[in-house]
């Protein structure tokens, strides 16, 4: 195998060698978090294979690796994970992402009229329309929506809105236990553990009507998973509905 990053059920590397493409552009720094160590699909560790194109991603590659988490896998039979070449899911392969806001699917070619763009920050692999981005970044500011969609259209680069708490508007300090995020894996939305509203619960409280949304122990740097109250959970899942993922659709 060359060129494929794949996580055991330790989450230790199994094998990994990066190789520089044109999809992807990949930048790797051992001494980062460059890769989503949990599935995109069902939010759940194990065995997972990592895109190296921009998105970042991770993904269970079979039916049996993603069998506890319910996952629905990308489709490989275990065979055929030990002879992958560099990996790169339908989306990177394609040049088609979602944006994170509206999750639908643009083109990301910068080359051939890109309809959404990628956040500045190396390790993030969320992409968005100009008009999604602006309007979270400047809410009720329509100047500011303008000049901002110009200049991510043209090219310029942007932080997106999930890099800042959605309290106090202030960004991460992953030295502060108090000041590190807790993320949302279904819209852009982040908060600093201080700021974490307290519906937002790491255990269910049945006398309060509260489930389970917040979950330590899965994502790097001591950051806290969540679904934010803008997701419905389901019961069976634990997770919101996994409709969230769209892949272009392309004759093989």
């Amino acid at each position: 195998m060359s060129g494929v990053t794949v996580y055991d059920m330790n989450d230790d590397v199994i094998e990994y060698e990066s190789n520089e493409d044109d999809m992807g552009d990949a930048i790797v720094n051992e001494d980062e978090d460059v890769f989503d160590p949990i599935c995109a699909f069902c939010d759940n560790g194990g065995e997972i294979v990592c895109c190296e194109g921009r998105c970042r991603r991770s993904f269970h590659p079979t039916a049996e690796a993603g069998a506890d988490s319910l996952c629905v896998s990308v489709g490989f039979l275990p065979g055929e994970v030990d002879e992958l070449p560099n990996f790169f899911c339908k989306n990177c392969e394609y040049e088609q992402h979602q944006c994170f806001v509206c999750g639908e699917l643009g083109s990301s070619d910068k080359f051939s009229g890109a309809e959404v763009f990628p956040c500045v920050m190396e390790t993030c692999g969320y992409f968005y329309h100009p008009r999604c981005a602006a309007e979270l970044l400047h809410p009720g500011n329509e100047v500011a929506v303008e000049e901002l969609m110009g200049m991510i259209s043209a090219g310029g680069s942007f932080t997106c809105p999930i890099h800042e708490c959605s309290v106090c508007k202030q960004g991460e300090n992953k030295n502060d236990p108090q000041m590190q995020f807790a993320v949302c894996r279904r819209c852009p939305k982040s908060y600093h553990r201080k700021c974490l509203p307290r519906e937002i619960a790491f255990e269910d409280t049945e006398d309060e009507g509260i489930i389970t949304r917040a979950f330590e122990g899965l994502l790097p740097s001591n950051r806290i998973l969540i679904y934010c109250l803008n997701h419905e959970i389901d019961e069976e899942l634990g997770t919101p509905i996994r409709d969230h993922i769209k892949f272009p659709d392309v004759i093989e």
